[in-house]
């Protein structure tokens, strides 16, 4: 017994050191050393105003002197789906070495003239308040100060901007690079990991030669080799280098005009007051010189924690202020429903049960007892309600399974895309809950399952085909625009091939399963011959219901929901799961009380197509 108590112990450590020192940050750390070279990447071009995300070069911007080549690092579903273009940029810096003045366009200097149809896409490009991102070491950059831990952050800076009719291109960036001094373990210990895999594939593939040799023994054939001579040239670091990594990306954008072809003076963004500098103007036939500094900055900010001020988001008292209304709405939906059942529905019955043992008693019967023998009678579109409910269950058990890793932190901003290829699998992988769910009710409310394969089909094909349908449509008018958020054909049919290959199969694998399971015998007995139902009251009649029926849950998910909108549509991150997925909960808990409710007054209103 005390040894089962030991190892439980032991146990129960090793998961808490495990998991305080598992950190999910997207990527791996990397370290450079003094006059190492990065260079950023650029984003697909967002803006607010559109929602439309267009390719970076896609405007007369320069391009890499090696040509453009895209991020293959960064691409799944999730950022395919949300228009993200990831490629290598023509911005490269130096490890720890200012630079001002430097110029992007190679080897000319300068953009060359610009055309009609460029001058055109620019300046709606900068009506439209578009956004370039640039990332480095996979962090975004913004136009706020990361050290002054600011309420939030907008990543990318503008594209120009429009004064007195006429407009400007930010063609002038000043970087400013927060770096954070380390002895450079992560590299050690990426280099040791090559180092022992390296050297595993080393004595495998001698001890194959062994089998192929001979006269020799193993011990001869082992010494013969010299495995540490495969890694002579590995240069392991030396406790004395010190490296730096990449812990915050600032930039400050404006416009200068600069000549083309001639040296470029070294003038800030800031400028004199006396003498600020003259901007560049979006006009035909213009040349535009793109330029750029860097400074570096060494800073307290670990890499752990770098992307804590962009995972900030305003408001942190509204968001309680969401749950503690979330909470009071759910305690006094859950008061009317104990009424409902600890008072109406015991008086009723008592009252019914005298009913029935005064035989000399003519009283007529009133209220939801007179329908007791319809209530579970059929719904004319059974086979539809059974779609509908089973989808529901798919699309809501995939949203709070995905809520439920992301409050985790299993889904990390930094990990592009991650959120939405999360939600995209978790949607394939229980399509087994919605064949489940419509072929165990079909069964209810057929009382055999006898045709439920085609039930099962339909489920399979009713939410995913309208969604991929719209998404037909809405992918060629998007690709007619040029945006970059138009899925390519090879992704779209993958998209389809999951849907046949993964989604329906688990469907009818699920509808299988709900059909060998008992049918639930219903508590009372249907007639044979349907009730009339009496004109409802204009407050019990069911688009009245179900009108008032929506206000709560709403009332109850609004607040999170204008912060993920607004996070959405701004550009914003949004990073408050566990926010989210409390008042999730709270909300499906309000629904089903109301339905309880609303179910209650259609029920006394004589009404059995509660369904």
């Amino acid at each position: 017994m005390k040894q089962r108590i030991v190892l439980l112990a032991a146990l129960a450590l090793a998961t808490v050191a495990s998991a305080a020192g598992y950190y999910l940050p997207g990527t791996y750390p990397q370290e450079f050393f003094i006059g190492q070279q990065l260079q950023a990447e650029v984003n697909s071009l967002t803006s607010a105003e559109t929602e439309l995300p267009f390719n970076y070069y896609s405007l007369p911007f320069c391009s890499p002197i090696e040509g453009t080549k895209k991020s293959f690092n960064t691409i799944n579903p999730g950022t395919i789906l949300m228009g993200s273009r990831i490629q290598n940029s023509p911005y490269n810096y130096t490890m720890l070495v200012e630079e001002r003045g430097k110029l992007v366009c190679q080897p000319d200097g300068y953009y060359p003239s610009l055309t009609t149809e460029d001058v055109t896409n620019l300046n709606e490009k900068i009506d439209q308040k578009y956004r370039v991102r640039l990332i480095l070491d996979n962090l975004p950059v913004t136009t706020y100060d990361l050290e002054e831990n600011p309420e939030s952050v907008r990543p990318g800076y503008e594209v120009g901007y429009e004064k007195d009719g006429k407009r400007y291109v930010n063609n002038h960036l000043m970087f400013k690079i927060l770096v954070h001094q380390t002895n450079g373990q992560y590299t050690k210990a990426r280099e040791n990991m090559a180092e022992i895999e390296a050297a595993a594939i080393v004595e495998g593939g001698a001890r194959r030669m062994l089998k192929q040799l001979k006269g020799k023994s193993s011990d001869e054939t082992l010494d013969d080799i010299d495995a540490d001579d495969e890694f002579s040239d590995l240069g392991v670091l030396d406790d004395s280098n010190s490296m730096y990594m990449v812990v915050g990306f600032e930039v400050m954008a404006c416009s200068i005009k600069r000549k083309a072809g001639a040296r470029v003076e070294p003038l800030s963004c800031v400028g004199n007051d006396d003498r600020p500098p003259e901007p560049q103007e979006v006009t035909k036939d213009s040349r535009i010189v793109y330029t750029f500094d860097v400074y570096w900055e060494e800073s307290d900010i670990s890499w752990a924690s770098r992307w804590d001020a962009y995972l900030n988001m305003p408001g942190g008292r509204v968001h309680w202020f969401s749950i503690l209304n979330s909470l009071m709405v759910v305690l006094v939906m859950s008061s009317i429903v104990a009424m409902i059942m600890m008072r109406t529905i015991r008086r009723d019955l008592q009252r019914y049960e005298g009913l029935l043992g005064d035989a000399g008693n003519d009283m007529e019967e009133s209220g939801w007892k007179m329908v007791s023998g319809d209530v579970f009678r059929p719904p004319k579109n059974a086979v539809l309600l059974c779609v509908q409910i089973g989808s529901g269950v798919q699309i809501i058990t995939s949203a709070f399974a995905t809520l439920f890793f992301a409050a985790l932190g299993f889904l990390s901003p930094a990990s592009r895309g991650a959120l939405l290829t999360a939600l995209l699998v978790m949607y394939l992988l229980l399509a087994v809950a919605a064949g489940f769910s419509s072929v165990w009710l079909w069964g209810i409310i057929h009382r055999s399952y006898e045709g439920w394969y085609a039930v099962a089909w339909r489920v399979a094909c009713y939410f995913p085909g309208i969604s991929l349908l719209l998404l037909s449509v809405l992918n060629v008018l998007i690709h007619h625009t040029g945006s970059s958020g138009a899925i390519p054909l090879g992704a779209f049919f993958s998209l389809v091939s999951l849907w046949f290959l993964i989604s329906i199969p688990l469907c009818f694998s699920g509808g299988m399963i709900a059909a060998k399971q008992p049918i639930i015998t219903y508590p009372t007995r249907t007639n044979q011959i349907p009730r009339h139902v009496p004109p409802p009251h204009w407050a019990s009649h069911p688009y009245v219901l179900f009108a008032a029926a929506g206000l709560l849950p709403f009332g109850t998910i609004f607040v999170e929901l204008y912060f993920a909108m607004t996070s959405i549509w701004q550009g914003y991150f949004y990073y408050i799961f566990g926010f989210c997925f409390v008042v999730g909960a709270l909300t499906v808990i309000i629904t089903i009380e109301v339905a309880i409710v609303t179910t209650y007054v259609q029920l006394c209103a004589e009404d059995y197509q509660w369904w």
